[in-house]
């Protein structure tokens, strides 16, 4: 397989991760997550708007090659020198700052990395059990919005999950308020409320999340993003979680059973993801 390193297409054995890169020191860097589907690469403009954001917050400069407009061709000839034109496809966009310093960096220069995968087509799916997990909680910050290369509480809520046998966790901030499922944003319905839990409480603003918000209100239903504590759950009809993969609706949390799905009043809005 081809990558993208800095605008220069490599194969994928041709990458060598140094010691001191800070990715791997420090975490020092964001990603995003892209799923290229019927010869499009979906929401790239969000997708690129939230990057760049998030770079802005961690003192990233743009690098050469690195414009809306010059990436976007470099994932499609990515796409086509690994064969996957023809079929949906992952896509994985990683940047991070160049080496030097310690925790205090002698460079706002970045590193820019691409690959391509075989990807499932986006679905509406099932997660029969989902738990919570509290023992790492998450905070409103001025990068918890983006994918940053740290990604410790989603991987130790993994663990969590496995242990327990469920199919995902949901995570609660320092307050115990509702934030989000290990890799997807939360939502919930309560009659013609789309409800899901705002930046403050710490959740990544996911790039579906962001569609779900904007498209809601045009099928008939009112969008409220707040502070929530988990009771509230219990009240609704329906919740499930999105991402970039689709929409995975939740029929369990701890004793409560949600038999009515998201897609009887939600399949408009799901037919424009």
């Amino acid at each position: 397989m081809n990558v993208v390193l800095n605008g220069d297409v490599l194969p994928e054995e041709a990458i060598c991760l140094s010691p001191n890169d800070r990715a791997f020191q420090y975490g020092d860097g964001l990603f995003e997550t892209l799923r290229y589907e019927q010869n499009e690469v979906r929401f790239w403009p969000d997708h690129y708007d939230r990057v760049t954001r998030g770079m802005d917050a961690l003192a990233l400069r743009l690098p050469p090659r690195f414009d809306r407009d010059l990436v976007l061709p470099q994932i499609h000839k990515l796409l086509h020198l690994n064969g996957l034109t023809q079929q949906t496809a992952r896509i994985k966009l990683q940047v991070w700052r160049q080496p030097g310093g310690l925790y205090t960096p002698t460079s706002f220069q970045t590193n820019f990395l691409i690959t391509a995968r075989s990807g499932s087509a986006f679905a509406v799916t099932e997660k029969t059990a989902v738990g919570f997990f509290d023992a790492v909680r998450l905070s409103p910050s001025p990068v918890s919005a983006y994918k940053t290369l740290n990604a410790l509480p989603y991987v130790l809520a993994g663990i969590a999950r496995q242990k327990q046998q469920a199919d995902d966790m949901i995570l609660l901030d320092t307050h115990g308020h509702l934030s989000e499922c290990i890799a997807s944003n939360l939502f919930w319905l309560i009659g013609n409320q789309l409800i899901t839990p705002s930046p403050d409480s710490g959740c990544i603003e996911g790039i579906l999340r962001r569609q779900l918000i904007r498209l809601a209100p045009q099928h008939g239903l009112t969008v409220h993003q707040g502070l929530f504590l988990p009771d509230v759950l219990t009240k609704a009809d329906s919740v499930f979680c999105t991402n970039v993969s689709g929409i995975q609706w939740i029929r369990q949390i701890g004793e409560t059973i949600f038999d009515e799905s998201p897609q009887n009043r939600l399949q408009p809005v799901f037919a424009e993801l």
